[in-house]
């Protein structure tokens, strides 16, 4: 079965098209959560020092910060990106902490430009 020239044109442009999309899909993905230290939902002792947040992608800049049950801020500052790993953000945890749950709430900006936020929960014990 043979097909006209312009059929053949017409379905590699197609096809051009679709890997041109594809690829223009993948540059502008923005980051997504990779690992989270403590992990959502996890108790730990009371003597934990930091919290981190890792993303599967480059990160700008961003902040990380914690609170207590009563909505107090508990860690150090305004945490932020990782000097080691641009990937992940981090912050400190002040000292003397009492048991129970905390808020670790974060936002970011992605290497893309794209602004994100969320949060997770953990306990002390």
């Amino acid at each position: 079965m043979q097909h006209s020239p312009r059929k053949i044109v017409f379905i590699a442009v197609l096809a051009l098209a679709m890997l041109a999309t594809i690829s223009v899909t993948a540059a502008w993905a923005h980051v997504g959560v990779a690992s989270r230290s403590p992990r959502p939902g996890a108790t730990v002792p009371k003597t934990l020092k930091s919290v981190k947040i890792t993303f599967n992608g480059s990160i700008r800049r961003g902040t990380l910060k914690v609170y207590n049950a009563a909505g107090t801020k508990v860690s150090n500052g305004t945490g932020g990106r990782d000097p080691r790993n641009i990937r992940r953000l981090v912050t400190s945890l002040k000292s003397g902490l009492r048991a129970g749950r905390y808020t670790a709430r974060w936002t970011c900006v992605a290497a893309d430009g794209h602004a994100e936020h969320g949060y997770w929960r953990f306990r002390l014990s």
